[in-house]
This record gives structure tokens, C-alpha cells and sequence, in this order.
């Protein structure tokens, strides 16, 4: 019986006969044998590190980080399944966006002339709708294990097949094999597998669980120092893009006893602190910003007993008065209000290399008039089992949605009605190959182009 060691030394020399003799072959025969019968533990990394072709060498290593291996050896599962998981994507499907508009031929010098291949550093900040608690777990109990490389706006766990993610659509490693472009092999900053937010893992996620929006000054200022000390990063010369989003907690557990200190302006008010720092102290920036979501979301789908139980502990605010979810619902709104008259204020669209960007996606899990009796059920599959919590399958529809809101002009972004995965993803293209802001939607409504270039 072959060991371990000999399967990957018998793939190695079929991958290095293949590569000589039939090069076109090679990726399949690489996605055959690690598939199949690799590991990327240490063992092979040693060997291919070894290996003298500096292409198959570079093949090999890009295999080994789609799969997620840290520099300790230590490998995390990338295969799940389960109706809260989204649906897998087969090999022969194509990656649905051509990639010619995924990265600039040099780098920009304008933050809204910017293309999603351009951004070369991801972070993050929130709470636990961001760590990723419980999102691989099957059991409520496991909301305490922070799934960080699955989640939505940061986690690079696997590929876009798997997990669908932001980072996993803007690395796309698969496509730099076969086409030798990409919209970005060497991205920086995104999590893989589990760990809380000090863990080498989570990399520049800086968001923990119970985080309020006034913890987000400090975790800003967490990630700046990790953006800083990181030796791959030029703070100076490379596109960051980084994601926030707070105020389930402060809506759910803390607005109903202390209505002043977590009020609408006050979170308004985190916030604005917050990004002037990100501008002040992070040249090439641009940020997005998702507005707090409507939290009633969490019983507006069947729930177990189990559920109704830990409800009570993770948001309070929805177990007092008599109509909590009415009151509940309805400060979401005034938060999402709040954060919108700060971002179209213009306060951050006067800079060429900083920029922030209201993606409203958040609003689509809005009840109407807020009053969720008479919201449409949601999903459950997109909750966990604790039902607050994103799902792998709520993370990856949160990914699919912010992804298309960045590729959508500010004032018509999709703020209505809830698809299901995959059913609609955007993709750059000729007259809009940007990442839209606030300055090019006015050049794009204008034009029919991001660039201003009237057609003749």
C-alpha cells in the first residue's frame, strides 16, 4: 500500500512528465493528484520547493494556498455540504467575469479609476456577522467557533467554487494556470479556517464577536498597526480595500437600556471618527461601508427551542415591551439612515486616493414599514443553528451581494428583493471597469461611462 509520501512523489514526477511532454495538460494533472492524493503538509512543500521548473514550482504554490495551508503545516478541510452551505460549483463551469478587466496594465492613481484586480491589501471590521461565528458548525453551540475563512467580506478559505467570498473572487488563482491573468494572485490580508481575531489566521479581520460600533475606532486602529508592521505590504504604493459593518449588537443588546450613548447619531458618530483616522493615517484606501441590517431578521425564519432560548442572550432588545420587533426594526432603519446622510454628505469624496462607499445590501433583509409580521419569512438555510448567525450559505449569498453592490452605481444599487446564491453576479466590463464611488456614478449617469468619455 502506497504511503502518503509516495503518492505525492509519484503525482510530482507525473505532473513533471506531463509538464514536458503535454504542458497544456498541466493543470489537470495537478488538480487530479492533489485532489486525489495530496496533502500540502510540510512534506510537500519541501519537495516542490525543490522542484528546478520555476513554473511548476509557482503551479504547485498557488495549489497549496488555494487549499489553505499555514506556514506550521496545518491544513483546514475545504470541502462541506449541508443545505446551509452554498451549492458547489463543478470545475467545468468557468469563472463567469473575464478577467481582462480584473486588473489595470499599471496601477491606478485614483481611487475611483480603480478595478477590482488592483486591490492588493483586504481588511476588515465588525462583529461576529464578520469574525464568521458558527457559520461551519452544525450545532448552536458552535457559534462560539469564529469561521473566519469562510466569512462574506474577508475570507479566503478554498476558492469561489467552495466558499464564496470577496477575496476568493478577486484572487481567482485558478485562472492564472490556464490564462496567465487574474484579478489578483498575491492578495493580502484575507483569514483562513478558525481563530479569534489575535490568531494568525485572521490576518487583517479584525472584527470579534459582541463588538459594538464603538469598538470599531480601536480595531481601525488594530488593523493600521497590522497593515503597517506587515513587511509585504507598501502602505504608500498599494490599493487597499477594506469592509465595515457594526450595529446588530448595539441595536440588539444595548439600544433598549441605554437609548442615548447607542442611539442612530451616536453610531453615525463612531463611524465618522473612525474613517477620518482610515483616511487620515491609510493613503490608497477605499472602504466600504454596509449599513446595520434590520436585526428582526433573527426571528423572522422557524426556530427551535434552542433558538428561542440563546435568542434572549444574544439581543435582548427583541424580548422587551410588548412589540419589541416593531421597535427593533425600526431603529435599524434610523441607523441605516444615519450612516447613509454621513456617507452622501461628500465628506469623503474630495480625495484622489481615499474614498468610502455606501453598499446597501443590508437593506434587502429589511422588513417593510418595519413591521416583520408582515416581512417575508427568510431563508433559514442562511442562518446557523443559533438563528443569528450567518450560514456558510448566508456568507456566501453576503459575498455574492456585496460583490455586486460594489459593481452597481451609487443610487442604483440593489436595495429590493432577495435572491438566492449565484442567481445574479456581476462582473466588470468595458464602460464600467471600475469599482463604482460616489465621483465616478456621477461621471457613469452623466456619460454611460466611468471614465467620462462621452461616446461619439
Amino acid at each position: 500500500m502506497k504511503t502518503m509520501k509516495d503518492k505525492t512523489v509519484w503525482c510530482l514526477n507525473m505532473i513533471l512528465w506531463t509538464s514536458n511532454s503535454e504542458p497544456s495538460k498541466t493543470f489537470n494533472k495537478v488538480e487530479q493528484c492533489t485532489r486525489r492524493d495530496i496533502q500540502c503538509h510540510t512534506e510537500i512543500i519541501q519537495i516542490l520547493l525543490k522542484t528546478k521548473q520555476l513554473k511548476l514550482r509557482l503551479i504547485l504554490k498557488l495549489w497549496c494556498e488555494i487549499i489553505d495551508v499555514d506556514k506550521k503545516g496545518i491544513t483546514y478541510p475545504v470541502l462541506y455540504s449541508g443545505t446551509r452551505n452554498q451549492p458547489h460549483i463543478p470545475e467545468y463551469i468557468p469563472f463567469p467575469c473575464n478577467v481582462k478587466f480584473g486588473r489595470s496594465p499599471s496601477t491606478p492613481n485614483n481611487v475611483h479609476r480603480l478595478r477590482p484586480g488592483d486591490i492588493d491589501v483586504i481588511g476588515s471590521l465588525g462583529d461576529s456577522l464578520v469574525a464568521g461565528s458558527g457559520a461551519l458548525e452544525d450545532y448552536a453551540i458552535g457559534t462560539f467557533i469564529e469561521a473566519r475563512g469562510v466569512s462574506w467580506c474577508i475570507g479566503g478559505q478554498g476558492d469561489w467554487r467552495q466558499f464564496l467570498t470577496l477575496p476568493n473572487l478577486l484572487k481567482n488563482l485558478r485562472i492564472i494556470i490556464l490564462l496567465h491573468q487574474v484579478f489578483n494572485p498575491n492578495l493580502i490580508g484575507y483569514s483562513t479556517g478558525t481563530g479569534e481575531f489575535i490568531s494568525t489566521n485572521a490576518k487583517l479581520n479584525i472584527a470579534f464577536p459582541v463588538a459594538a460600533t464603538e469598538d470599531a475606532f480601536q480595531q481601525a486602529r488594530i488593523l493600521v498597526q497590522r497593515i503597517k508592521s506587515n513587511p509585504k505590504i507598501n502602505v504608500m504604493k498599494q490599493w487597499k480595500l477594506i469592509t465595515i459593518f457594526f450595529g446588530a449588537n448595539d441595536i440588539c443588546s444595548a439600544q433598549c437600556f441605554n437609548p442615548e450613548q447607542f442611539s442612530p447619531l451616536r453610531y453615525a458618530h463612531h463611524l465618522r471618527r473612525t474613517l477620518d483616522y482610515l483616511k487620515f493615517v491609510l493613503p490608497r484606501t477605499l472602504v466600504n461601508v454596509v449599513p446595520a441590517i434590520d436585526v428582526t431578521v433573527s426571528v423572522r425564519i422557524p426556530r427551535s427551542p434552542i433558538c428561542r432560548i440563546l435568542h434572549t442572550f444574544y439581543c435582548a432588545c427583541l424580548h422587551k415591551g410588548s412589540r419589541p420587533d416593531i421597535e427593533a426594526s425600526k431603529m435599524s432603519h434610523l441607523y441605516q439612515q444615519a450612516i447613509e446622510a454621513l456617507i452622501y454628505s461628500g465628506r469623503y469624496d474630495k480625495s484622489s486616493d481615499f474614498t468610502v462607499v455606501l453598499q446597501p445590501f443590508s437593506k434587502l433583509f429589511n422588513a417593510p414599514n418595519a413591521d416583520p409580521r408582515k416581512a417575508q419569512s427568510i431563508d433559514p438555510t442562511l442562518i446557523t443553528y443559533d438563528c443569528f448567525h450567518f450560514s456558510q450559505k448566508g456568507h456566501a449569498l453576503g459575498a455574492n451581494l456585496l460583490w455586486n453592490n460594489m459593481l452597481e452605481p451609487v443610487g442604483n444599487k440593489t436595495e429590493r428583493g432577495l435572491p438566492q446564491v449565484f442567481e445574479r453576479l456581476l462582473c466588470p466590463n468595458e464602460k464600467a471597469p471600475y469599482i463604482f464611488t460616489n465621483v465616478n456614478s456621477r461621471r457613469f449617469r452623466l456619460t454611460g461611462r466611468q471614465d467620462g468619455i462621452m461616446a461619439r
